[in-house]
C-alpha cells in the first residue's frame, strides 16, 4: 500500500511540479526536492509503526515528485535545442545507471541492517545531491546565452519564436496533445508490469531465483544502450519514426520474454526489450519539446507523465490478476505487447505544427 500510496501521489503531484518549474525555474524545484527526498529516507530508517511509515513514503513522494523528470527534462530542454535527442539520452542514462548502483544499497543493508542504510542512504542524497541541484541553471537567456551556445542573431530570431510556443490551456486542445499523451500511455504499459513481475515470472517457470535477479541488469545495462541511441538517432531521423522504431522494438522484446525458456533467451529477450525501453523514454519529451513547444514545456510534461502513472498502476495489477486466475504469466505478456504496438499509429499520426 505504501508503494501505491507513492505512486499514485507522484503522478497527482507531476502536474504541479510542472506548473511550478515552469514559473520558479528547475533549480529550485531540485533544491527542494533533494531535501525531501533525503529526509524521507531518514524517516523511513527511523519508522517504528504503520502510520509513520506511510506519512514517510509520502514525504518521499512529495521530494521525488520535485526532483522528477519534469524538472530535469524542462532544464534540458531549455538549453538544447538542435541536438535534444542527445542531450535527452544523456540525461535519462542516469536514470538506467541508478539500477547499477542497487548492489552497493544491498551491501550497505548486509553491512549496517536496513535502517542504518537508510540513514547513510538519506544523507548521502543531501551531500552529493544538493550541490548538485546549485550548479543547475534555469535557462540560457537569463545569463546572456542561447541554446546549443548559439550567438547569431538569426539564431535569436528562431529562440524567440520556438520560447513563444503553447500555453498548456492552447496544448490541452490540440489533437497532436493527446495523440502524443495515448503513445506514451500505450508505449509506456509495459514497464513497471515487467519491472514487478520479472523475478517472480522467472522463478515461476523453474530459473533460479540467483540467475532471475542477476536478469534484472541485462534490461537495466541496455536501457542505457537504447536511451543514448535513440536519443543520438532522434537527431538526425524523424523523432516520430524513431520512437515508433523503439516501441516496435520494446513490443519484440516482450513478445520474446513472454516465450523464454533458457538463460539465453532470458538475457536476449531482456536486452532487445530494455534497448525498446529505454529507447522511448528520451523521445517523449523530445517530441513535445518539437510538437508543442516549449513555452510551457513543464507542465505539458506533468501532464503526459499522467498517462505514465495509469499504466504504472493498472498493468502490473493486471499482471498479477492473470498469473493468479491462470496460474501463467505469459497470456500477460502476450497482451501487454499487443498494447505496446497500439502506440505506433498513434506517434506517426501527430502532425508537425503550423
Amino acid at each position: 500500500l505504501a508503494f501505491s500510496i507513492r505512486g499514485f501521489e507522484s503522478g497527482v503531484l507531476a502536474p504541479i511540479a510542472g506548473i511550478f518549474v515552469d514559473k520558479f525555474g528547475p533549480r529550485k524545484l531540485l533544491l527542494f526536492g533533494m531535501s525531501v527526498v533525503g529526509l524521507g529516507f531518514l524517516l523511513i530508517g527511523h519508522t517504528h509503526s504503520l502510520p509513520s511509515f506511510y506519512i514517510s513514503f509520502i514525504i518521499l513522494a512529495l521530494g521525488s515528485s520535485a526532483a522528477s523528470s519534469v524538472v530535469t527534462m524542462t532544464a534540458v530542454t531549455r538549453w538544447f535545442k538542435k541536438r535534444i535527442g542527445r542531450a535527452m539520452g544523456f540525461m535519462t542514462a542516469g536514470y538506467g545507471v541508478s539500477g547499477v548502483l542497487v548492489p552497493g544499497v544491498i551491501w550497505l543493508i548486509t553491512q549496517y541492517g536496513w535502517r542504518e542504510a537508510l540513514v547513510i542512504l538519506g544523507v548521502g542524497i543531501w551531500v552529493v545531491g544538493i550541490p548538485l541541484s546549485l550548479l543547475v541553471r534555469d535557462k540560457p537567456e537569463k545569463y546572456g546565452y542561447l541554446p546549443d551556445g548559439d550567438t547569431s542573431s538569426s539564431s535569436i530570431v528562431i529562440e524567440v519564436k520556438e520560447e513563444s510556443g503553447l500555453t498548456a490551456k492552447e496544448a490541452l486542445k490540440t489533437r497532436n496533445l493527446w495523440f502524443l499523451f495515448l503513445a506514451v500511455a500505450f508505449a509506456g504499459v509495459a514497464g513497471a508490469a515487467v519491472f514487478v513481475h520479472q523475478i517472480p515470472y522467472l522463478i515461476s517457470i523453474g530459473i533460479s531465483r540467483e540467475v532471475a535477479g542477476f536478469s534484472v541488469m541485462a534490461l537495466t545495462l541496455s536501457s542505457i544502450i537504447g536511451r543514448l541511441g535513440f536519443g543520438w538517432l532522434s537527431d538526425i531521423f524523424d523523432k516520430r519514426h524513431s520512437f515508433a522504431i523503439a516501441t516496435a522494438i520494446k513490443a519484440a522484446g516482450i513478445f520474446a520474454f513472454s516465450q523464454v525458456r533458457t538463460v539465453w533467451q532470458i538475457i536476449l529477450s531482456l536486452t532487445i526489450l530494455g534497448i525498446g525501453y529505454g529507447g522511448v523514454i528520451p523521445l517523449r519529451p523530445a517530441l513535445q519539446a518539437e510538437f508543442l513547444g516549449k513555452k510551457a514545456f513543464g507542465t505539458v510534461q506533468g501532464i503526459l507523465l499522467i498517462a505514465i502513472t495509469i499504466g504504472s498502476v493498472v498493468a502490473p495489477v493486471f499482471v498479477g490478476w492473470i498469473f493468479d486466475t491462470t496460474g501463467d504469466y505469459r497470456p500477460a505478456w502476450l497482451v501487454l505487447a499487443i498494447v505496446t504496438l497500439m502506440a505506433i499509429p498513434l506517434v506517426l499520426a501527430i502532425k508537425s505544427p503550423k
